[in-house]
């Protein structure tokens, strides 16, 4: 895979507007996302349960309307070899099939769910092959097989006839990864990839990430609830927060001089001796954020992390915070982020 020039984003995702029609009203899951990959690195979307994140994966696979979304606004451009700008939303269904799997592949977070159990994990593999690229079944075999290995299955000629219940979790996890990887993409979606998985297997699956990165020359946007996966695998993190993008920059920025009281909160919670606070009875205890997202059909009307905040002040329960410029490459959405300190 030839990559673009470097001046040009791989992907590009302006404006994003996505929601949801429910019977008690309108739940705007994404709303004004904007964020770029670009060729060959990593953007970590980070952030609680309901935030948007897998929201803005499937907007960009084209796969919200399966589950009553609506993309209302905004463009996704990919960027690709001798065909830069490609409008993801200006495709029809037929061209965006010939994306999905091609050109953006995706990986979810419990394989058992994505793969078919009355098949076998070679004739998944074969079948993604085959519907992008023009090769024989035997050639897709063969494919498949170097596929496995490529992910660390041993025994792949005797494993691709297995079927996905005679697999372990981290296995499962690795099949997925070969199925998505099988024609080359140049996005790679992981969606919570790790969570269903103990802390060894996460670690090696992180590892498989980062190394067939190196070799395929892929983007990836990987998609998670963890700033210490996050900090492993990233070079920029957008952190989002009930449907917004409330911090973006490189992962160093991000971790050494965070400016939005959220993701001060997300980093002082990481179970590791730097993120722990000492209590009354002089035991070592986690620190929390307070309170609640807020209701997706009642949103605030000023900042939507200010019914939360310590340093929320009259203005933030007034209007919607613009996204402004902390520093190079170093996006906020805080009215007060000259005054937040780590």
């Amino acid at each position: 895979m030839t990559e673009p020039p470097m001046s040009i984003p791989l992907l590009e995702v302006t404006g994003l507007k996505t929601s949801f029609t429910t019977p008690r009203g309108t739940v705007k899951s994404v709303d004004d996302v904007s964020f770029s990959i670009a060729a060959g690195k990593t953007l970590g979307v980070v952030g609680e349960s309901g935030s948007g994140k897998s929201v803005t994966s499937l907007s960009i696979m084209r796969l919200v309307g399966r589950g009553g979304g609506v993309i209302d606004d905004g463009a996704i451009r990919l960027n690709l070899p001798g065909q830069p700008g490609l409008d993801i939303r200006a495709l029809d269904e037929k061209a965006m099939r010939k994306v999905r799997g091609n050109d953006i592949a995706m990986i979810f977070q419990e394989p058992m769910t994505s793969l078919d159990p009355v098949w076998s994990i070679g004739d998944q593999t074969i079948e993604a092959i085959r519907l992008h690229q023009d090769v024989s079944k035997n050639e897709a075999r063969e494919k498949a097989i170097e596929m496995l290995r490529l992910v660390g299955i041993s025994a792949p000629e005797s494993r691709v006839d297995d079927f996905p219940h005679q697999l372990s979790g981290g296995m499962r996890q690795r099949v997925m990864i070969a199925i998505a990887l099988s024609c080359r993409p140049a996005l790679l979606i992981a969606d919570e990839p790790t969570t269903a998985l103990d802390v060894t297997i996460q670690a090696q699956i992180l590892d498989l990430i980062r190394r067939l990165q190196k070799e395929i020359g892929m983007s990836v946007l990987f998609i998670t609830h963890n700033l210490g996966v996050v900090a492993e695998i990233a070079d920029k993190v957008a952190v989002m927060y009930a449907g917004q993008v409330v911090e973006e920059g490189p992962v160093r920025t991000i971790f050494s001089a965070p400016r939005h009281p959220y993701t001060v909160g997300l980093l002082k919670s990481i179970p590791m001796p730097g993120g722990m606070r000492v209590d009354d009875a002089g035991s070592r205890r986690l620190d929390t954020i307070g309170g609640m997202p807020p209701n997706p059909l009642a949103l605030p009307a000023g900042c939507r992390f200010a019914p939360r905040c310590s340093l929320a002040i009259e203005d933030c329960h007034k209007a919607p915070p613009p996204l402004v410029q902390a520093g190079d490459e170093h996006g906020v959405r805080c009215i007060r982020w000259q005054e937040v300190s780590k």
